[in-house]
């Protein structure tokens, strides 16, 4: 890589000159700053922006740390956090602990989540980082904490057991009850749903909102229409099936790939999702669209929830207000084919 110094003895001026002509402060004639400004785009010559960066004290770095950058919802987070970020005249450096990877679903925090955080953490610290945001590949408190860190740090899709951390997540709650409202404003009162684990936050928040809708409805919750799945395919088949079997017109699952084992109930005994029952997913996955007729799903807002960390994490970096910012961004509901009226069944 070619350097100031090398530019400086190829024109015979000093360094100096040559950083002053290329920062755009003068210096030297115009027929010298015409010669340096050639030569470093003849030598495609790059500013260290970290040097640069480290004597003004300040990198414009921000640090990602992911549980798991594999797991679905991760990379839109990214995404927003480097669109926000780049506006801002920021750039990032990511740190991924792989947890779904080694783990799978298991949720239980360890000793070694700890330490897989505390390295990572210090790695970006060693990379002149202004601070740090933390994306969690499942929704939940965040046992552990980072250790004896001094810089900014958000949580993102997860939060902290120190409400003294801002996170940034989605409202499960307010996404399963408008769910819930569109079958209800179908017609429909004979209303099953398929949960995720019972121990997951996903889970109790949207059952939460789920029954929430049912009371303000005048809807009696009936806790035989509720079932308990593990996420999968499978569980959504059997599930949804008990669910048809007891009279339900209409199923709320609380994601799209359990949606999908209701889809191939439906199949296999020639009914139709739409038809013979109405169907609601969560999570807006690709698959989603890819059945007749199309499922209707929550959107949860990804992007925007990197955005605002990242926003939150600058301003913070900036000088602004340090408080505790716990923010629940607003789902959207998309509906499509799978919901039908019940005098349409």
């Amino acid at each position: 890589m070619i350097t100031i110094k090398e530019i400086a003895k190829l024109a015979h001026v000093t360094p100096a000159t040559v950083s002053n002509v290329l920062n755009g402060k003068g210096g030297a004639s115009e027929a010298k700053a015409r010669q340096i400004r050639g030569l470093a785009e003849k030598l495609h010559y790059t500013p260290n922006t970290l040097a640069k960066s480290l004597k003004r004290r300040h990198s414009n770095t921000i640090g990602i740390i992911t549980e798991d950058l594999t797991v679905f919802n991760t990379p839109e987070i990214v995404d927003g956090i480097e669109a926000f970020s780049e506006s801002r005249g920021f750039e990032m450096i990511m740190e991924n602990m792989r947890l779904f990877k080694r783990y799978n679903n298991d949720f239980t925090d360890t000793e070694k989540h700890r330490r897989l955080l505390d390295e990572a953490v210090f790695s970006l610290l060693s990379k002149q980082v202004e601070g740090i945001i933390y994306i969690g590949y499942h929704c939940r408190k965040i046992p552990y904490l980072p250790q004896n860190l001094s810089l900014p740090f958000v949580y993102a899709y997860c939060f902290a057991s120190d409400p003294s951390y801002p996170f940034v997540i989605y409202d499960d709650e307010k996404a399963e009850y408008d769910a819930t409202s569109l079958l209800i404003q179908n017609s429909h009162r004979k209303i099953g749903i398929i949960c995720g684990p019972y121990s997951s936050f996903h889970t109790q928040e949207r059952l939460r909102g789920f029954q929430r809708c049912l009371f303000e409805h005048g809807l009696l919750y009936d806790n035989r229409f509720t079932y308990f799945g593990d996420w999968g395919r499978e569980s959504g088949y059997r599930f949804g099936g008990r669910l048809m079997e007891a009279g339900a017109t209409a199923i709320v699952s609380q994601n799209d790939i359990m949606a999908c084992g209701i889809y191939d109930y439906c199949a296999e005994r020639g009914l139709r999702v739409g038809k013979d029952v109405s169907l609601i997913g969560f999570d807006n996955r690709e698959i989603s669209r890819a059945y007749l007729p199309q499922l209707s799903t929550v959107e949860p807002p990804l992007s925007d929830i990197g955005r605002m960390s990242a926003k939150i994490l600058i301003d913070r970096i900036g000088g602004a207000e340090n408080g505790p910012i716990h923010c629940k961004m607003p789902c959207r509901l998309i509906e499509r084919g799978s919901v039908a009226k019940i005098s349409d069944s």
